[in-house]
């Protein structure tokens, strides 16, 4: 199956406000049920994190709940403006080619799949620069997710999210190039690895990354 870059309605100028939260809102009850929320809170727990940041944060709905599970002191980075009544403090800008914050972990949960090859391994490089840990969570391009996806949670999702997942999916990276992209983002980066660790779920549901630098 060829990547596609098929743009996400949720990219897009056309939803507006309500239908955006609608939208944000059942995604978080989605990486809930698909255990991403609990893949990333148990890697945290880890080694007790005490700030973390959400590249492509959305609404903020994920740090919200890191927050009040884990106490941690969070901050997101979106590149839509946050809504004045987000949850958590929330920045615009691109995580790819902005200054970042020093944090000790980022998260990228999601996001990877909405960039291209070369903004990969730059994001990867960036955060280097001022976070000792990025933990990558995104989706693989695969048909059997594709295909559960389409059967077992697509119907019960809004039109704007059942549509998203599917090209979402479609536009994810495998687990071999993601694997060369974080392998090329590595050996040009600023900092020395500690350890590295790439792992997919079972059915390629997802995918994780995780980089712990010196």
């Amino acid at each position: 199956m060829l990547r596609s870059h098929e743009p996400e309605l949720l990219d897009g100028e056309g939803v507006n406000d309500a239908a955006l939260r609608r939208a944000y809102r059942e995604l978080q009850g989605v990486n809930r049920f698909l255990g991403n929320t609990a893949a990333i809170l148990r890697l945290l727990r880890q080694e007790n994190a005490q700030t973390v940041l959400d590249i492509g944060c959305g609404q903020g709905g994920l740090l919200e709940e890191i927050q009040e599970r884990t106490g941690a002191s969070v901050l997101g980075i979106d590149m839509r403006n946050a809504p004045v009544d987000a949850p958590v403090s929330i920045v615009t800008g691109n995580a790819v080619t902005d200054s970042l914050p020093r944090t000790d972990v980022a998260l990228c949960v999601l996001m990877a799949h909405h960039l291209t090859e070369e903004d990969v391994i730059s994001l990867v490089r960036n955060v280097s620069r001022s976070c000792d840990r990025l933990i990558l969570l995104d989706l693989v391009r695969h048909r059997v997710p594709l295909v559960l996806f389409s059967i077992f949670v697509a119907p019960f999702l809004c039109a704007i999210n059942a549509a998203d997942g599917k090209t979402s999916i479609r536009r994810a990276f495998t687990a071999r190039e993601m694997q060369a992209l974080v392998d090329e983002a590595l050996s040009g980066a600023e900092r020395q690895v500690a350890r590295k660790r790439h792992s997919v779920a079972p059915f390629w549901i997802r995918q994780v990354v995780d980089i712990h630098w010196v």
